[in-house]
């Protein structure tokens, strides 16, 4: 009776399911034999990446940058489901008062990786749970992002920016303190999973590298004449620069006796060589308010470039047995093997240095399954590396 029931329409799909739950190898076996993985993708391809720009658009107004700095990018990058957010903060400090530091606390740059507890649960490979592998991808960016090599440090230095020329005649009071003071940034990278389906270190690494390729560094003001908080650090933004040209009297947040046109002026034309500077123009007595909103544009603040000499990539892969590898693994790909990455780090004159990147102790690479896998790497990285957003 039995034998004449007609079969669900879903009954293959269901019985690929569990082919897949219980014998997953063999079920990705199958697929392999044919150089495609389940999700369609040939073996050497990477999931399309996207990133978006958060901060496009944003306007802000006289920031007061305090202890907690700035944000100056933010990027969201995803790749297939995996979905991570990085921001990139700019916190100003004075390092004129010496005290004894500890290990790493003189970088110029900190990273962190976090990932929330639902996304921990996921990640795997053979071994089993690897939950604490974010704190290795972080350990690596920091140690890559305080070379000199990649992010020059002295750009975060103001003691050489602002010194003034010897012979000076007249030394300019906001240049002079700044100097003094050892005015200095520290760029603070935060990178959270958001969403998780496999590939923590790539994706992490390139949110890091495109955040960086957005960063600019805020012109900073230094407000001298504010009764209740004097030397108050600010960010040049628009908002300063169009009041300082609109002549509206309105009462401002820097002085309550001034109208905030007037302050404004008095605020910019104290920090002009300062300005000057950190921009390296040179300023108009007459136009200055105008040469500084041509040169901010459409921009939330006027900044300078981030110098970057190089940036980090990696490019991971699973190795399902001896002779095949598979690029940018799925949460389920990585509980079938080990992987093993190559890094990257490619020079703004186009020049690249590899290295084999084996954090998750991976057996079996061989010096010439490494050329291999490079070779694969760098035509990843060509394209991943030049994406626009």
């Amino acid at each position: 009776m039995s034998s004449d029931r007609e079969l669900p329409s879903n009954a293959k799909a269901y019985s690929s399911d569990v082919y897949r739950q219980i014998d997953p190898v063999g079920f990705y076996g199958e697929y392999i034999r044919r150089q495609v993985r389940p999700d369609g993708r040939k073996l050497r391809a990477f999931r399309t990446v996207g990133v978006s720009d958060l901060l496009e658009g944003a306007t802000g107004s006289g920031r007061s940058l305090g202890d907690n700095g700035t944000i100056i990018a933010s990027v969201r990058l995803t790749a297939g489901e995996t979905h991570v957010h990085c921001t990139v903060k700019a916190v100003p400090g004075y390092s004129d008062v010496t005290i004894p530091l500890s290990p790493g606390s003189d970088n110029s740059v900190s990273v962190s990786v976090e990932l929330p507890k639902q996304v921990q649960s996921y990640i795997y490979d053979a071994n089993g749970n690897s939950a604490n592998f974010h704190f290795c991808v972080a350990t690596l960016l920091e140690t890559v992002l305080n070379c000199d090599e990649v992010i020059p440090t002295t750009q975060l230095r103001f003691a050489e920016l602002l010194r003034e020329e010897p012979g000076t005649a007249s030394p300019n009071a906001v240049c002079e303190y700044l100097v003094r003071r050892r005015f200095g940034w520290k760029l603070e990278i935060d990178i959270l999973c958001e969403e998780y389906d496999g590939n923590l270190l790539d994706t992490s690494v390139l949110a890091a590298s495109f955040a960086l390729r957005k960063a600019t560094l805020p012109i900073v003001l230094l407000d001298l004449n504010d009764p209740v908080n004097p030397y108050r650090l600010l960010a040049l933004d628009q908002g300063i620069l169009e009041q300082a040209s609109s002549g509206d009297a309105k009462v401002c947040l820097i002085s309550i006796v001034l109208s905030w046109s007037a302050q404004a002026l008095k605020l910019l034309r104290s920090n002009r060589r300062a300005i000057e500077k950190q921009l390296s123009v040179e300023l108009s007595d007459d136009n200055m308010v105008g040469q500084l909103l041509a040169l901010g544009g459409s921009s939330m603040h006027l900044s300078r470039p981030l110098q970057l000499l190089a940036l980090p990539f990696t490019v991971t892969f699973l190795r399902f047995s001896d002779e095949t590898y598979f690029v940018d693994p799925t949460s389920e790909e990585e509980r079938l093997g080990a992987s093993v990455s190559v890094y990257c780090l490619r020079g703004a004159d186009g020049s690249s240095r590899f290295q084999p990147l084996n954090l998750m102790c991976c057996p079996g690479v061989t010096t010439d399954v490494y050329k291999c896998l490079q070779q694969a790497a760098t035509d990843l990285i060509d394209c991943i590396a030049n994406t626009e957003f």
